[in-house]
């Protein structure tokens, strides 16, 4: 069991952050925003996590994260009144405290704050960084590089208004030490709200040694508007992208293009401009991802195009050197290898062998009112433009549908299948 307990204050009731939902469960590259920081908690603590809620968020809270070690706030009276309500449930020697709305803090950050807890004298230890943009945080004071108190943006005296050096909120304490003394933070006068912070003011009447790191700005960002939202998703965008360069992926326009917490891309992938790739998609090496295209749910294999403009949803497989191509939707299919989708047509609840060719204007006709239906093309069938195959249905291998049928029957092998109405030219009684 790790000598750590994580506590993630989530009891806030995201008032600035206009939404139907807190704003904690809304998704930031695919994933919520609570969930990138209880990802790393748990890198930290394992199962050792408490979330500090409140009664409306309890329950969305509940759906979106993995454990059962949620601890009520009844009323939002400060950060230090938040961390009282978890005192009978830490056993551990050392407690973390986390907010759920700061999804950039990297594990990195946390180990290096342990450290310098564990091997100095010190009982606790906060997360600092500097700013030249130092408005709205509170700010270090400092004594023989202690930390001496933290004096939050309302209090701040004429002379500390210049001070760059902020406070993140991110501490780890001894846990005796920090519960024996957070009765004596008294209320803010302003907000009536007891803030943890305040903490460091009494450990040092104590003599108690309270020290600091420093991280970036930029990973200790919290998000409380619509505004905050974008930067930090921004922010992942970038790592994300920077990450995937490096490992050898082209990305022709990259400020354009949105991936997903869990997306994976092979080195020798080319990526075009303004694609958007969704959650639980994977594209292996050699692959080109054209202009415009959306993809959610998809395994690419090697060496395959997809698009320009080309929407590939969910539960959708595309096979070696295949060509999806522009203005093609295709819906949970799997589809084989050395397969041209070229332009304008919709494959939606099909298997398509090898070899095949299925020509612009395709549609799969899959749903009668009521129920799917599956289509089945086995390999090296050639399908005609402007064809319609009426699920459920299966076209055998070396089979070939003229262009403009409308296909209701099973196609035996090695067959030609031409359905079309007879052509009528008549003359018009009123020309001249």
């Amino acid at each position: 069991m790790s000598d750590i307990t994580t506590v993630i204050l989530a009891a806030g009731n995201s008032k600035r952050f206009k939404a139907s939902k807190s704003k904690l469960i809304y998704p930031l590259c695919g994933l919520p925003i609570v969930s990138h920081i209880y990802n790393t908690a748990k890198k930290i603590s394992g199962k050792n996590i408490l979330i500090v809620c409140n009664d409306k968020n309890r329950e969305e809270l509940k759906l979106v994260l993995n454990t059962s070690n949620f601890v009520v706030q009844k009323k939002q009276k400060g950060t230090a009144d938040a961390i009282e309500q978890v005192k009978k449930y830490v056993k551990s020697k050392n407690i973390l405290v986390l907010f759920g709305d700061t999804p950039l803090v990297e594990v990195k950050d946390i180990r290096k704050l342990e450290s310098k807890f564990k091997r100095s004298k010190a009982k606790a230890s906060l997360i600092a960084f500097n700013t030249i943009k130092p408005q709205g945080y509170g700010r270090l004071l400092l004594n023989n590089n202690y930390v001496e108190e933290i004096v939050e943006q309302i209090n701040l005296k004429p002379g500390q208004k210049k001070i760059n050096l902020c406070n993140s909120g991110i501490l780890i304490a001894n846990t005796k030490l920090l519960f024996d003394n957070l009765k004596n933070i008294k209320e803010n006068k302003i907000k009536k709200e007891r803030y943890l912070p305040d903490i460091c003011k009494i450990f040092s009447k104590k003599n108690i040694p309270f020290n600091y790191i420093e991280c970036s700005k930029e990973t200790m960002l919290g998000i409380n508007t619509f505004d905050d939202f974008n930067v930090v998703q921004n922010i992942l965008q970038k790592k994300y992208v920077r990450n995937f360069i490096k490992s050898g992926v082209n990305f022709l326009k990259p400020n354009t293009c949105y991936l997903s917490y869990d997306t994976k891309i092979e080195p020798t992938v080319t990526i075009e401009s303004n694609v958007t790739i969704k959650e639980k998609t994977f594209i292996k090496k050699g692959s080109i991802i054209k202009s415009n295209s959306y993809l959610e749910d998809v395994v690419i294999d090697e060496n395959s195009q997809i698009g320009p403009n080309a929407r590939l949803r969910p539960k959708t497989k595309i096979g070696k050197k295949s060509k999806i191509g522009n203005f093609v939707e295709i819906k949970n299919s799997k589809i084989g290898n050395n397969v041209s989708i070229a332009h304008l047509s919709y494959v939606g609840d099909s298997e398509i062998g090898n070899n095949v060719n299925i020509g612009a204007g395709t549609i799969t006709c899959n749903y009668d009112g009521k129920k799917k239906h599956k289509t089945i093309i086995k390999d090296n069938v050639f399908i005609g433009s402007n064809t319609s195959l009426i699920a459920p249905v299966v076209i055998e291998s070396k089979s070939r549908i003229g262009a403009g049928s409308v296909i209701t029957k099973n196609i035996p092998k090695n067959s030609l299948a031409i359905e079309r109405s007879a052509l009528k030219i008549l003359r018009n009684k009123r020309s001249k």
